[in-house]
């Protein structure tokens, strides 16, 4: 099992063991789902570089939650990009880009839903803290696992009693420690964060629930 995956199951494990007591008594909802992610950008410390940005691009992932009431609920989010490095100058047998780059977002959040259960459509705010995982690009070592928080919303719109749909828009700051040395090769050096305390990333996604 690579860095990656460890990292997935070990903080999956972690939300379905704090969940587990409380899913015995309340209702629980699945949520796969497909989205777009936008923005991100480094700024670094480099002769040969001004900065690195985050290509927009697909995402995917799923949350697990916990139904509180008929006004609260919490999830367990992971949202996963497959993405490249946009690089501001020149990086020496690189080329523009840095490819196999990576951005995994592990968040709590807890949600409040507007309206009566019983409403077709309902629109909710979301707050979450957790972390967010920058894969390194190919070639270079140097992946981070840092504090994220995130604020979103979105609507859900019922389909029956189990099924549903829900759309939801989110952004997510994740927050860097100055001066501190992030992607690393043999090739290019290293580059490190020098202005700004965080990366953040905004994201909308769309997916069928399921409650069980």
């Amino acid at each position: 099992m690579n860095r990656t995956n460890a990292v997935r199951s070990v903080l999956l494990a972690l939300a379905l063991l704090a969940l587990a007591p409380a899913a015995r008594a309340q209702q629980v909802e699945l949520q796969p789902f497909i989205g777009y992610r936008f923005g991100g950008s480094f700024d670094i410390d480099a002769p040969q570089a001004s900065g690195l940005e985050i290509r927009d691009a697909r995402s995917y992932g799923f949350t697990v939650g916990l139904v509180l009431n008929a006004s609260q609920q919490m999830d367990f989010l992971w949202s996963h990009q497959d993405t490249t490095l946009d690089v501001h100058g020149s990086i020496p047998g690189s080329g523009d880009t840095l490819s196999g780059f990576d951005v995994d977002n592990f968040q709590i959040e807890g949600s409040y839903i507007a309206g009566a259960a019983n409403d077709r459509v309902r629109p909710f705010a979301a707050f979450g803290v957790g972390a967010t995982r920058f894969g390194a690009p190919a070639g270079f070592s140097g992946s981070r696992t840092l504090l994220a928080f995130s604020i979103g919303g979105g609507a859900r719109v019922s389909l029956g009693k189990a099924l549903g749909l829900r759309f939801q828009g989110r952004w997510t700051p994740t927050f860097f420690g100055s001066d501190e040395t992030i992607y690393c090769s043999s090739g290019s050096g290293c580059y490190a964060t020098v202005s700004g305390d965080y990366v953040d990333q905004f994201e909308a996604t769309a997916g069928m629930t399921v409650r069980f």
